[in-house]
């Protein structure tokens, strides 16, 4: 679908976490030809993010000051079709003709917006969102933890999001995706409906229909 000596064709998927971009990213790679995926979280220990939502949010809510400084560059690689070395040991993603990557912003970085080709932003509910967080975290702490640290995580973090900071945050972030993305998909669907949707759209873009 994209020529071999061009860069790669890179694919943000955006939405509020419980949207299901993880399950999202990873379906879209498996269909497309020659794809690698690359994760926003696998980069947390590399990068800087605001330190009081609220305040963020109050001051403008600028995109910009969460820095991945360690993403940008190993983005610009991979679009270069040379492998890359993830943080914290965590792998080797190699060049591919498709970069499907979570990027919580979309466009709205002022670097990233230059490295991005595709966007595709998940709108759902929040409830719906914050559901699958809880029903995802959950299963963890029960995995990996007892349940005195469940309760205690469950409640610190409904605190949190009642409070208004956290939901606020998604509610911006969101806001501004929507605004400038390639695709809005009804995050409600189902995860093959919504990447065929997704593939669909990337091949009308790419003119390969």
């Amino acid at each position: 679908m994209t020529n071999k000596q061009s860069p790669s064709f890179v694919v943000a998927i955006s939405g509020p976490s419980g949207a299901g971009k993880t399950s999202l990213v990873q379906k879209v790679t498996s269909l497309l030809e020659d794809a690698v995926s690359l994760y926003f979280d696998d980069y947390a220990s590399v990068s800087k993010y605001p330190s009081n939502f609220s305040e963020w949010i109050k001051e403008g809510a600028d995109p910009n000051q969460w820095q991945t400084p360690q993403l940008l560059k190993d983005l610009r690689s991979l679009r270069r079709r040379k492998a890359i070395s993830l943080p914290d040991n965590k792998g080797i993603i190699k060049a591919a003709s498709f970069i499907v990557m979570e990027e919580p912003f979309g466009r709205e970085r002022a670097e990233m917006n230059e490295l991005i080709d595709f966007v595709a932003c998940i709108d759902l509910p929040l409830e719906v969102a914050l559901a699958r967080r809880l029903l995802r975290d959950v299963e963890w702490c029960l995995r990996e933890r007892d349940p005195e640290y469940l309760a205690t995580y469950l409640k610190e973090y409904l605190i949190g999001y009642l409070s208004g900071a956290t939901r606020e945050l998604y509610l911006e972030v969101n806001a501004r995706v929507l605004k400038n993305c390639d695709l809005v998909l009804d995050g409600v669907k189902s995860l093959d409906e919504l990447a065929d949707e997704i593939i669909a759209a990337i091949k009308t873009k790419l003119g390969t229909v």
